[in-house]
């Protein structure tokens, strides 16, 4: 009865301890990204900064006795990333416009530090947190068989996932993310044999780390209005009070992003010039289309002008609500007005209404569609086939118009390239005060444009508008550089001696596999169904719901030959590769391109997993083997940026290659295995 009672306490104490893990780590991911700024164009560093803490966490741990005494440091690294974020207030503004790496904004952080250094402790706590986690479940891993341990694991993602899937539905702030965390780590402490007496000090010491964050984060608060949207933090306050020019300033992220004014001021500007240019060659405006509606100074523009309906959409309903709140125009509740929360580019494809103007009212973003993937919110907006799509919504007469504080020659001109490329004419181009208004269709007179200062054209392949070519920034392979040099370093001072001699390379090369295909996935489903938070986390669900499946049939099924399972993957993978994005966009039924999707995405994740389910299943030291496989995720994160050379579709050759590598590898172990029977 006694072990029955432990296996069920150690089995709960896995699942919230990988329901904390997987929580805090896309708590971060949001809070690091919302006060660091510019850091949401890189919130994969805080991912793999995660995966390395991970990683050594489950190759260094020894035993529940070490573990104990680690725990204690978790409080001080919990209060300290907060502290660090707030208290330094610094940015990652030494990136911008360097290499491809081009972000909005014009605001700096005050930290007296440089970015890069601030960047590298940060690093090195996050790390340092989720080790100490990390070596938790490792520990409770050694009472289990191997894939009893890793369904209790995925199962604790999974209920962490839904979590803050659903907080973030609800727009929950971060005082409820340290007090959801806080409740995840006591239920694991508490459900430890043994019960409260055992788990006393540790609850205190979590309880102490909690309230003291939330003191922080109460000490920090603004004092201007501010909304947790499920992709960013907003803040909004009075620029002007002036009752003939009233102005409010929207901060996403920290960074200034939008402004709510007066339509008869607003449409004197840029605002107003593709109503008036399109009606200036004869045009009609009845019928409009905005995308990237916002707080609505567009939208009360737009109403101003002789429009018969206007389609409002805008992906960020945190936004949206603001306007709601605070246009005094009130421009969402006029009966003209269509609103839809979603991804402009899902709305092309999806809608067959046709219309005299289409607007892309900038559409600019503060973030990534994903922490895996470097595909930027606004990224499929701005590509051939998108401009495309817009083109077969225009009425015979209709016109196109792009606005936004474009800076650079030659984005300007790549874009205006890319509308001749499909409009089969060159777009109207007028400056208004710093932002660039191109404009295509009806009768607008081209303007002259060079095709220097860029080699590439954005596709839906290579979603890159804002790089000039294709290439790996220096940022990106320095931070590959470091996370490999941390990962050896931690191996050699913290791991059992001779572990970094004895590296598990079959599972290690799954890690980098599989995060490619996460990767890749991601995208795909962005593309195909928006980039939207509820699709990124429907694909994360769908992940870990194929890891159970696969470890439901390999522990019940025996696969002799692994072979079967690695042509599998490879033909999945291969299928995946044959048929195009392209070619599911022309499924017009969206569940029956859903259903098809899922088939043919999934089914090289679904090979996957039973190929790591075989194999972890009878492994002696199952920990050790899922710290390589941990450790192989940063790599293949770090060769996710290859994308940005090789283009999305063929980051699946990448993924065969280490996959072929991993099959070698347990070719090779079997060989030996023999060999020494």
């Amino acid at each position: 009865m006694e072990d029955k009672t432990a296996t069920l306490a150690r089995s709960l104490q896995i699942i919230f301890f990988s329901a904390a893990i997987l929580y805090l780590e896309l708590a971060f991911i949001r809070y690091s990204a919302s006060e660091v700024l510019y850091l949401g164009y890189f919130s994969n560093f805080v991912l793999l900064s995660v995966f390395v803490g991970l990683g050594l966490g489950f190759l260094s741990a020894r035993g529940e006795k070490e573990s104990e005494h680690g725990f204690r440091y978790f409080p001080i690294l919990f209060l300290f990333f907060f502290a660090l974020i707030l208290v330094a207030h610094f940015d990652v503004d030494f990136l911008k416009g360097r290499d491809g790496l081009f972000f909005f904004g014009n605001i700096r952080g005050s930290s007296g530090l440089p970015g890069w250094i601030l960047l590298f402790i940060l690093f090195a706590v996050v790390a340092s947190l989720f080790l100490i986690l990390a070596r938790e479940v490792a520990n409770l891993f050694r009472f289990f068989k191997p894939l009893q341990a890793y369904t209790l694991d995925i199962s604790g993602s999974l209920l962490g996932i839904s979590l803050f899937s659903v907080q973030s539905l609800v727009g929950a702030e971060p005082i409820t993310w340290v007090l959801t965390a806080g409740f995840l780590l006591s239920m694991a402490v508490l459900a430890a044999p043994g019960g409260l007496q055992f788990s006393k000090r540790r609850l205190c010491e979590i309880i102490g780390a909690v309230v003291s964050v939330i003191l922080l984060l109460l000490a920090a608060q603004s004092k201007a209005f501010v909304m947790w949207s499920p992709y960013q933090k907003l803040l909004i306050q009075l620029r002007s009070s002036d009752p003939q020019n009233k102005i409010y300033e929207i901060y996403a992220n920290g960074v200034l992003h939008q402004f709510i004014s007066r339509p008869e001021i607003a449409k004197e500007g840029w605002y107003g010039v593709p109503y008036a240019t399109q009606m200036a060659g004869g045009g009609k405006v009845d019928d409009v289309l905005i995308i990237g509606a916002g707080s609505g100074t567009d939208l009360s523009v737009g109403l101003s002008m002789p429009t018969k309906s206007i389609d409002a959409v805008d992906i960020d309903n945190g936004i949206v609500e603001l306007g709601r709140r605070f246009n005094d125009s009130k421009p969402y509740s006029d009966p003209r007005v269509t609103t839809h929360i979603g991804d402009g580019r899902a709305f092309l494809r999806q809608t067959q209404k046709k219309y005299d103007l289409i607007i892309f009212a900038l559409p600019d973003s503060l973030m990534r569609i994903s922490s895996l993937s470097n595909v930027r919110l606004e990224s499929y907006l701005f590509t051939i086939e998108s401009f495309q799509d817009v083109k077969r919504l225009l009425k015979p007469d209709g016109s196109f118009f792009l606005y936004n504080q474009f800076r650079w020659d030659w984005l300007k001109n790549k874009i205006s390239e890319m509308l001749e490329t499909v409009f089969g004419k060159a777009p109207g181009r007028l400056e208004v005060d710093r932002t660039t208004v191109l404009g295509v269709g009806g009768h607008i007179p081209p303007s002259p444009y060079s095709k220097e200062g860029y080699r590439q054209l954005a596709t839906d392949d290579w979603p890159n508008v804002y790089m000039q070519e294709p290439q790996v920034s220096w940022f990106y392979l320095c931070m590959i550089a470091m996370f490999l040099v941390a990962s050896i370093l931690g191996i050699y001072f913290l791991a059992p001696r001779g572990t970094l001699l004895k590296p598990d390379f079959p599972f290690f090369f799954m890690g980098a596999a599989f995060l490619l295909l996460e990767a890749k996935s991601i995208s795909l489903f962005s593309l195909l169904f928006g980039t939207t938070w509820f699709v990124n986390s429907l694909v994360f669900s769908g992940i870990l719901i194929c890891v159970l499946f696969a470890n439901f049939l390999m522990s019940r099924y025996r696969v002799r030959n692994r072979s079967y399972l690695f042509l599998g993957l490879t033909v999945a993978v291969l299928a995946a590769y044959a048929i195009r994005p392209a070619d599911l966009l022309n499924i017009s039924n969206i569940y029956f391109r859903y259903l098809f999707s899922i088939l043919l995405y999934f089914s090289p994740i679904f090979f996957a997993n039973l190929i790591f389910s075989r194999e972890f299943r009878d492994l002696k030291h199952s920990q050790m083997a899922f710290g390589w496989n941990l450790l192989g995720a940063v790599m293949g994160g770090g060769l996710e940026y290859f994308g940005l050379v090789l283009g999305n579709r063929n980051l699946l050759w990448l993924v065969l290659i280490f996959y072929g590598l991993s099959w070698i590898s347990l070719r090779a172990n079997s060989k030996g295995e023999a060999r020494l029977s």
